[in-house]
């Protein structure tokens, strides 16, 4: 690895020093109050014996301090950008990206709590699942075709606690500059989330490799034959035109954009753009946004397509465009923001100089509001094939006929604000302070959830927040995380990764507030336990020693504390408010924009929240009483960035 700033600063320590003893002071140069008050003695050390007249004072040799702020400022003067250099020749592309390899080890996140229950299928039959109190599902070798198989000795229980496993992503996020202000962006994810191994190439109508053991080589995946998801999977398109591009500060500037894009607000606790190099999920938006800049403040207005129902879509037909069957069932939204951050070069390179260089206090802030309509809504309805009663419903899929489709009237509404602030300072070389809040909530009204029920109307009043508070001097980071999430009183459901609000029956108060889950937390009660989070405080005080004092790369060790305790008690497994305490400790290495390098060990304890009481929280009242076990993640990732 290479370390340019002990030479760059030796290079300007030589330099000023060289400079304090060859050259004289200006004659002409204004005089201090400093250096007028010399004492006699300080004015007879000053004469020159051959001359008989006063030398001029050697300066002073600058501070630490003060060589490390003029370098910043040194920084700043010649910010240019990345890929700035020189004027290119359009069209020309910009690549970004990443490749991801993450091994991760699971012991008991199941948390020793899963049991048997019986569900209606859609032929109006009743079979056993399993369940558990968390959810992260046990082992196959505990379910129930292999409890009760008859060589269950040989292919049931086997007390397998510890599941491992890889898998790799390969994200890809070109920009083609059309010309310097219009761009076209694009992302593909190739072998998203691949579990290694997940794709041999065999098959048990082959004589070289019928059995999996014979496969020679990984087939690629393929979705509807070997995988759920194709190999390579479009997550982005869409194209940015800056028809107003000043380059000075404060001057107005205005933007289109329209496709498919990612989209992040604040921390990320109700939009999150997935970029984060572990993040599994992303905000993906079809929309068309128009962006303006006046006096310093951006304003942003949209218009989105959250859901346009069935369409003329054919599997049969590989080309033509397809049309949507009905707009009365379309899910549109209009969303407004305004907000104060840096966002252009010049913006950037000015706040670098006010942080860095004048040691001064920088405040950004946002609010942000989404509104979405929904009048009718699209189904296809499951019935028993024995008495003919409805037993459910299935959304759209392509290939289904127009006549198997209904429409129900939904008569939906929702309005989510979102106020972000964020507080940065730099009172010193190798100090920082960040102080960051994100506050959301949910209103909204939906007249019919489930039309197999008279009355299932709902009102949705939900709110969540979080807090990130972190402070650096030199080697030494520490901060305090905080974050709320509303959850249901009434419902005994709980979790990311529980039943919908469809399964729960008429709930006519939709409380339950779910933050985006790229929004981490931690490695085990949120992330997999949970899924997010939800119906829940925490608070997350953590340490952090960095073996270098440098912004570009760092080798460090850090430590967070979790607790959890949901705020509706009745909607826990375990019918009691405490859920946890988890401990992270990571050791990571990383080189900013180029290579990550990290190990994490996680060691959850859950406390009653989470213990199987019978006939609570979907258990039946012939399932055992457990308590909930520890549960303990080993997990390494690799990351290249380019």
């Amino acid at each position: 690895m290479t370390r340019t700033f002990p030479v760059a600063f030796l290079f300007t320590f030589v330099c000023a020093t060289a400079a304090a003893q060859t050259e004289p002071a200006d004659p002409a140069g204004p005089t201090t109050p400093a250096a007028e008050a010399v004492t006699s003695t300080e004015e007879a050390t000053n004469i020159d014996k051959a001359t008989g007249t006063k030398a001029p004072a050697a300066e002073e040799i600058p501070s630490l301090d003060e060589v490390l702020k003029d370098k910043a400022l040194d920084v700043a003067s010649q910010w240019e950008g990345p890929g700035a250099s020189s004027e290119p020749e359009y069209p020309w592309f910009e690549h970004h990206g990443y490749f991801r390899l993450r091994v991760d080890g699971y012991y008991r996140g199941h948390l020793g709590t899963h049991y048997t229950t019986k569900v209606q299928a859609a032929d109006g039959s009743l079979y056993q699942i399993t369940r558990s109190t968390s959810g992260f599902l046990p082992p196959l070798t505990e379910n129930i075709p292999n409890t009760n198989s008859p060589n269950s000795d040989q292919v049931g229980p086997q007390g397998e606690d510890w599941l491992a496993g890889a898998n790799l992503r390969f994200r890809y996020r070109p920009t083609l500059h059309v010309s310097d202000n219009l761009s076209i962006n694009a992302e593909f994810d190739v072998l998203d989330n691949m579990i290694l191994g997940s794709t041999p190439d065999y098959d048990p109508a082959r004589s070289d490799a019928p059995l999996s053991i014979f496969a020679s080589t990984q087939a690629p995946p393929s979705a509807g034959m070997n995988s759920v998801k194709d190999s390579i999977r479009v997550k982005q398109a869409w194209f940015n035109w800056n028809i107003m591009t000043p380059t000075e500060l404060g001057a107005p500037l205005l933007a289109l954009s329209a496709g498919r894009m990612a989209r992040h607000w604040g921390l990320g606790i109700v939009e999150n753009d997935g970029e984060d190099l572990d993040a599994n999920y992303g905000t993906y938006v079809d929309r068309i946004t128009l962006l303006a800049r006046l006096g310093g403040i951006y304003f942003e207005a949209g218009y989105g397509w959250v859901a346009s129902g069935p369409t003329a879509q054919n599997p049969a037909l590989s080309f033509g465009e397809p049309i949507d069957l009905t707009n009365s069932d379309d899910v549109t939204e209009v969303t407004l923001a305004i907000f104060s951050k840096p966002m252009t070069q010049a913006e950037r390179k000015e706040r670098f100089k006010h942080l860095n260089v004048h040691n001064k206090v920088s405040f950004d802030w946002g609010a942000y509001a989404v509104y979405r309509r929904q009048k009718l809504d699209s189904f296809i309805e499951r019935t028993d094939l024995h008495t003919g009663d409805v037993i459910g419903y299935d959304v759209w899929s392509p290939g289904d006929g127009i006549d198997n489709l209904q429409l129900l009237s939904r008569d939906a509404w929702t309005v989510t604000p979102d106020l972000w602030l964020r507080l940065e300072w730099v009172p010193a070389i190798n100090q920082k302070f960040r102080l960051e809040l994100e506050v959301a909530g949910v209103v909204g009204h939906i007249g019919s959830v489930n039309p197999a029920v008279a009355d299932s109307s709902m009102d949705i009043r939900s709110f969540g927040a979080a807090l990130e508070f972190e402070y650096q001097m030199g080697n030494i980071s520490f901060g305090f995380d905080a974050g709320i999430a509303t959850g249901d009183k009434t419902n005994e459901a709980f979790g990311y990764l529980d039943q919908s609000i469809i399964d729960q029956g008429n709930n006519p108060k939709l409380a339950a507030f779910y933050f985006h889950p790229d929004y981490f937390v931690d490695n085990l009660l949120f992330r997999k336990v949970i899924g997010t989070v939800t119906n829940a405080w925490y608070i997350r005080p953590w340490f952090q020693y960095d073996l270098f004092e440098s912004e570009n790369d760092s080798l460090a060790a850090r430590l967070d504390i979790v607790y959890g305790r949901a705020l509706e008690a009745n909607a826990t497994p375990g019918n009691d408010p405490n859920l946890g305490v988890e401990l992270d400790l990571k050791i990571f290495y990383e080189e900013k924009g180029l290579i990550y390098a990290g190990l994490e060990w996680a060691v959850l304890w859950p406390l009653a929240g989470f213990n199987l009481v019978p006939g609570h929280g979907g258990a039946p009242d012939t399932a055992p009483a457990a308590s909930a076990s520890w549960s303990t993640a080993l997990r390494a990732r690799v990351g290249i960035m380019f």
